[in-house]
C-alpha cells in the first residue's frame, strides 16, 4: 500500500461517518480518494458550479454561501471539521447549490463520481456500506432543514 493511501485511510479513520468500517474497508476506501488541502478564503466550490466532488472535511472549517434574489453571497451555514460537503451534486449530478470557503486551513478527501462507480464495479459490498452512508447523511440533513422551516415558518406567523 502506498504512503498516500495510508495517510487517507488514517483520515478516514478519524470520521465518525466511518467509524464502523474495519482497518481493510478503510484502506479499500481510501484507494478511492484524493487528499485535499485549502488555505483559508480558498474557495473549495462556487454556486451553480458543475462540480461533483464528494468531501469530508477532517480538519478546519468551511462556510457555506448562498446567493439571495438580489446576487448577493448569505453565509448561511458554518460547518467544522468531520463534516460532509457536496453531497447533494454528487448524488443527483446536478449544479453546485451553493458555495463552500475554507474559513482556516483546512484538510479533506475527496471523491469523485468516477471513483464511486469503480467501488460498484469492483468491490459492491463497500459500495452498499458508502451509499447506506450518505443516504442517511443526506436523510439528516433534510431533517434538520425542515426543522428549521418549521421554527421559520412559525416564528413568522406568531
Amino acid at each position: 500500500m502506498t504512503e498516500r493511501v495510508t495517510d487517507i485511510a488514517a483520515l478516514i479513520d478519524q470520521l465518525p461517518i466511518f467509524s464502523d468500517l474495519s482497518t481493510v474497508e478503510a484502506d479499500q476506501l481510501a484507494t478511492y480518494f484524493r487528499l485535499r488541502k485549502w488555505a483559508g478564503g480558498e474557495i473549495l466550490f462556487n454556486e451553480g458550479e458543475n462540480s461533483r466532488d464528494l468531501i469530508f472535511i477532517v480538519s478546519g472549517s468551511v462556510t457555506i454561501r448562498k446567493k439571495d434574489k438580489l446576487g448577493q453571497q448569505k453565509d448561511i451555514a458554518k460547518m467544522d471539521g468531520k463534516n460532509v460537503l457536496g453531497e447533494a451534486a454528487f448524488v443527483d449530478n446536478s449544479l453546485r447549490s451553493a458555495t463552500a470557503v475554507a474559513n482556516v486551513d483546512t484538510l479533506g478527501i475527496a471523491m469523485t463520481q468516477e471513483h464511486l462507480e469503480s467501488i460498484c464495479e469492483y468491490n459492491p459490498a463497500l459500495a452498499i456500506k458508502l451509499l447506506k452512508k450518505i443516504n442517511r447523511l443526506l436523510a439528516l440533513k433534510l431533517r434538520k432543514t425542515s426543522k428549521e422551516f418549521a421554527e421559520v415558518a412559525s416564528a413568522s406567523k406568531a
